[in-house]
């Protein structure tokens, strides 16, 4: 649409990109859109009254409410009126039942019977229940259990894909061993333990560098935020996600103390650098360094090379060297995240310092 209007020189229209913060996300979304669509066209409330946890508590509470909706048999002549108009599918006519642990007394039931039969009053237990032996299990528990199987097959098959992914790497290039967790976390601990997936984190960062988890955290930490640097990397002075947190999972930082915060921690591959494979200057991990934790040091044997040195100490974990690393499908640089975050020692800048003559970028 908008190559179409721009070429006839109107410009109402314009071009977007979408970003996908995490496939499994988007996945899990989707197949919730239609399961909760199919299951409400189907079986009526069967989600609300079911998985979620207030229609389920509620539920429990009205198992034992002194006053129910119950229908007088003597009165009843089974035509069904009643469970048309029962939006929580809870009446069984032909049966004389009324599953009060689903029922949220909306009267709908009451309102359409034209016999007076159902009656909202304190509930009197019957002397016999009509009891069948071969009665099946509730065909709505049925579908849930099948639904939550079927869901649960993504992680082994996630999990088997990652053993096949480093089986053919034959892990000669390392990678992260430990999750990062958004600044203000304190640890991934202290993550899992408050946060709550509301995923504002992950929509307002304006870096688009904090994402839902997978497995990173473990079968725990599904979909809880993790940083990931593969598309932009922290900016130094943002503190957006700790700000917009309304949970506590993420501490408010003031830009002084996020600056002093270690996420993570530069890791350097020297055989998979551009400046050792191919011989050429590079220099980008350390002109997207803040503090000085990546620079370029001369290349030993190597005449007018420089190659990247690291201190990890002063490294905050943002994330700019990785992201601007030209190695692929690996970054020779990367940041390994802290199991608990720290405070980094402080740097000083380097007056005078003499730069290396570049010619070209290097790639």
């Amino acid at each position: 649409m908008e190559s179409i209007f721009t070429g006839f020189g109107n410009y109402t229209f314009y071009k977007m990109d979408i970003a996908v913060s995490s496939l499994f996300s988007l996945v899990i979304a989707i197949v919730t859109f239609f399961a909760t669509g199919f299951f409400a066209w189907k079986y009526g409330r069967t989600l609300c009254n079911t998985v979620c946890p207030v229609g389920a508590i509620l539920g429990f509470i009205g198992r034992f409410s002194l006053f129910k909706v119950q229908i007088d048999e003597n009165l009843c002549n089974r035509c069904g009126s009643c469970a048309m108009k029962c939006k929580a599918s809870c009446i069984d006519s032909k049966n004389y039942s009324v599953d009060n642990s689903r029922c949220v007394d909306c009267f709908n039931c009451i309102g359409s019977c034209s016999k007076n039969a159902l009656t909202f009053s304190p509930y009197r237990k019957k002397k016999k229940a009509n009891v069948n032996t071969g009665e099946k299990a509730d065909s709505r528990k049925r579908q849930f259990l099948a639904t939550a199987i079927t869901t649960a097959v993504y992680v082994p098959a996630a999990l088997a894909q990652e053993k096949v992914a480093g089986l053919i790497t034959g892990n000669k290039a390392p990678t992260r061993q430990t999750p990062i967790s958004p600044p203000g976390s304190k640890s991934a601990e202290h993550l899992l333990r408050h946060c709550t997936s509301c995923h504002l984190c992950v929509s307002r960062c304006p870096s688009r560098v904090i994402k839902p988890a997978f497995m990173e955290y473990g079968i725990g930490g599904i979909m809880q935020p993790v940083m990931s640097y593969q598309k932009g990397f922290c900016n130094y002075n943002c503190t957006v996600c700790t700000d917009i947190c309304p949970n506590g999972a993420l501490l408010p930082l003031t830009v002084e103390e996020k600056n002093m915060t270690r996420i993570g921690r530069v890791n350097f591959t020297e055989n998979i650098c551009i400046v050792h494979t191919d011989e050429t200057n590079c220099g980008a991990c350390a002109e997207h360094c803040p503090t000085q934790a990546v620079t370029m040091v001369p290349y030993d044997g190597h005449e007018g090379l420089t190659i990247p040195h690291i201190s990890p100490d002063i490294c905050v974990g943002c994330g700019g060297c990785e992201f601007i690393c030209p190695v692929r499908p690996y970054r020779a640089i990367f940041v390994e995240g802290n199991a608990v975050h720290e405070k980094r020692k402080a740097f000083e800048i380097v007056e005078g310092k003499k730069e290396e003559e570049i010619d070209d970028f290097g790639f």
